[in-house]
């Protein structure tokens, strides 16, 4: 394994969740925040300390509906101003989907931003998924096109292969 890192993971859903875990699993120092409602890890009540952090983990998408970070697990709205103040010039940001907003929030402290939705291996793993996902919502049948597997499984194998993929991306450039 490579050096372990001190990694925060901010705001985001089930995938975000289940990404600090595998890299907890992994020995890394593994911090959260804004996911009070992941399962198994403590959430930190602030960003202090995250200063300190190797690379600091947004989710995907980076910005909720209303512009701030986005947050379905946390009980309350964080501004991104909010978390992004609580960082060090030069640090590493990874998000996904990253918008013009976010971008130039991160340029004015100085931060590092990856997109890392914008590597196509990412996105090339997410597509299937969530066609297949949208593809069921819209009422078209509970299984694949041929009608071999159920949707469900993909949509299961999404929630992990994402979280599982994109920890490898960003140990690789942290």
């Amino acid at each position: 394994m490579l050096r372990a890192k001190n990694i925060w993971v901010m705001g985001g859903d089930p995938r975000q969740a289940a990404l600090a875990a595998l890299l907890a699993d992994d020995g890394h120092s593994v911090h959260t925040y804004a996911l009070e409602q992941g399962a198994g890890m403590k959430c930190e009540p602030s960003t202090a300390g995250a200063d300190r952090a190797d690379c600091v983990i947004l989710p995907l998408p980076a910005a909720g509906p209303d512009g701030g970070l986005n947050t379905p697990l946390s009980e309350r709205r964080h501004h991104l101003e909010e978390v992004l103040d609580g960082l060090r010039p030069g640090q590493l940001v990874c998000a996904g989907m990253v918008d013009g907003r976010l971008k130039e929030l991160a340029e004015a402290r100085g931060l590092t931003l990856r997109d890392y939705f914008a590597r196509e291996e990412l996105a090339v793993l997410n597509a299937v998924p969530v066609a297949l996902a949208v593809w069921q919502r819209r009422g078209k049948g509970s299984e694949c096109p041929g009608g071999r597997v159920p949707l469900g499984h993909l949509v299961s194998l999404n929630r992990l292969v994402q979280p599982v993929h994109l920890a490898k991306l960003l140990l690789q450039s942290a």
